[in-house]
């Protein structure tokens, strides 16, 4: 399985399926969230990432609706006060977890077209930039719809500011994206092999 292309309908539905899955599992158990020191990281958009280089795009919208709403709800039933509460708002939640399959997709279709770049290292790039895009695009829908209430809790913090205090963090969960997706596709990219080796010996 070296393209999108080479997935059928059947196949999409089942990795769709399975990637939705593993997201509201990571999300319902905490398992998406690692804590290292002082920084917590959360790995739940990577499978947006994985969807959109396997599948295609309306694949990666569904996964990321998924993710969002996931994070809609959960804001809803959080007491932990915060900025939980500003996730129920699904501007906040569901739009910038959709819109970063846009991102994964255009930018893994577009690195495909430079001759001889390895696939890798094409899902590398790819999950490392969707990753810091996710971290601007939530903190800034986060300002853009819930602005005053943000500098509220935060006791007046400006965008800017917010995205220099979250730069750990956000280099560390591109750093996990990246890893785990050239890894996966790398494994999924091999195994296709095989068995299309396999296949033709038959």
């Amino acid at each position: 399985m070296s393209t999108n292309e080479a997935l059928s309908l059947n196949k999409k539905l089942t990795l769709t399926g399975a990637l939705s899955a593993l997201v509201i599992v990571l999300g319902i158990t905490k398992l998406g969230f690692i804590t290292l020191g002082a920084a917590s990281i959360t790995i739940l958009h990577i499978p947006v990432i994985l969807i959109c280089m396997l599948a295609g795009l309306p694949e990666g919208l569904f996964v990321g609706a998924t993710f969002g709403i996931l994070s809609l709800i959960q804001a809803a039933m959080s007491t932990n006060g915060g900025l939980d509460p500003l996730f129920v708002n699904p501007l906040v939640s569901v739009l910038p977890r959709m819109l970063i399959a846009v991102i994964a997709w255009g930018l893994w279709k577009a690195l495909n077209l430079i001759p001889h770049m390895p696939k890798a290292v094409s899902a590398g790039i790819t999950g490392f930039v969707t990753t810091v895009a996710h971290t601007l695009l939530v903190l800034g829908c986060l300002y853009i719809f819930q602005g005053a209430a943000v500098r509220e809790a935060l006791g007046g913090m400006g965008y800017f500011a917010l995205v220099a205090a979250c730069g750990l963090n956000a280099v560390l969960e591109a750093t996990a994206a990246t890893i785990i997706s050239v890894a996966v596709y790398t494994t999924l990219f091999v195994a296709g092999k095989k068995k299309s080796k396999l296949s033709s010996e038959e």
